[in-house]
């Protein structure tokens, strides 16, 4: 009988600890995309890995998001840019940045952002969840 209750707490806890990353998975995403809608430049760059910043720099360079190409020197600087070029109907989409229920592998998840039809892809850092790719990829 404590063999049943002890699997079943743990089983509990093991379920309960996944919950809570995905929800922190969410919440990184969800901050980016809340950040990028107010041109919070700080806040955006700061969920990012420093590989996914780079990559975003390159990817913004050769736009594939309808505008202009965002030639930038740094990751806030990009996001500035990029939310200065963004209307007023796609910021209203992003502000609240929503997302799906994040699916959590290991120490990576994806989350997909609703209304912008990206799917982001993150790693677990130091018991932080980071975002690595999917951020406007070609």
């Amino acid at each position: 009988m404590r063999a049943t209750v002890l699997a079943s707490l743990l089983v509990a806890a093991l379920v309960a600890g996944c919950g809570g990353d995905s929800a922190k998975a969410e919440d990184t995403v969800s901050a980016a995309i809340s950040g990028l809608s107010k041109g919070d430049a700080k806040k955006v760059c700061s969920q990012l890995t420093v590989a996914a910043q780079k990559k975003l720099l390159v990817v913004l360079a050769d736009n594939p998001l309808g505008f202009p190409d965002i030639k930038a020197a740094s990751c806030q600087e990009a996001i500035t840019k990029l939310h200065a070029a963004l209307d007023k109907p796609t910021r209203a989409v992003l502000e609240d940045g929503e997302v799906d229920k994040a699916k959590v592998s290991g120490d990576k998840a994806t989350v997909h952002v609703t209304g912008a039809g990206m799917t982001l892809d993150l790693q677990k850092i130091s018991d932080k969840w980071m975002i690595t790719g999917g951020l406007f990829d070609k």
